[in-house]
């Protein structure tokens, strides 16, 4: 049944949980996780230097939690996919989705307040809305 899931994953402890998760689920199904990594550009990114610098900043933060996605993955016995992406977390995640052919979507939460939603938008809720498949946030 979900036998490709993608997982929203930048190394925060909701995205941990997330990760968890879908590593539990793919092991039922016999499946495998594709974990997808989203760095923002800068807003007003002009020059292609400044991108470059965005990704390399967020590789060098994104290795540690990288490592302990591949340990927690080995330890469920589940094949898992590390993938970096630039842009917004929920277009690129519903994209990726999509292009992948997934069967399952996981994102944790952040807990965002109605504030923080209205003035900065929710990644789980734009993608709960619009993702190709089901989705599953986790709490």
């Amino acid at each position: 049944m979900f036998r490709r899931i993608v997982v929203g994953f930048d190394g925060s402890e909701s995205s941990r949980k997330a990760l968890l998760e879908a590593l539990e689920l793919a092991r039922a199904f016999q499946g495998g996780v594709h974990a997808v990594a989203v760095v923002r550009p800068p807003e007003f990114a002009e020059l292609e230097g400044e991108v470059e610098g965005a990704l390399n900043q967020a590789q060098a933060a994104l290795s540690e939690a990288f490592s302990w996605a591949r340990a927690a993955a080995h330890k469920h016995g589940v094949e898992l996919h590390l993938h970096r992406r630039v842009g917004h977390p929920a277009e690129v995640l519903m994209r990726y989705a999509e292009e992948c052919g997934a069967d399952l979507v996981v994102l944790g939460r952040r807990g965002l307040t109605r504030v923080q939603r209205w003035m900065l938008g929710s990644v789980s809720e734009r993608v709960l809305r619009y993702a190709p498949c089901p989705v599953m946030v986790v709490h």
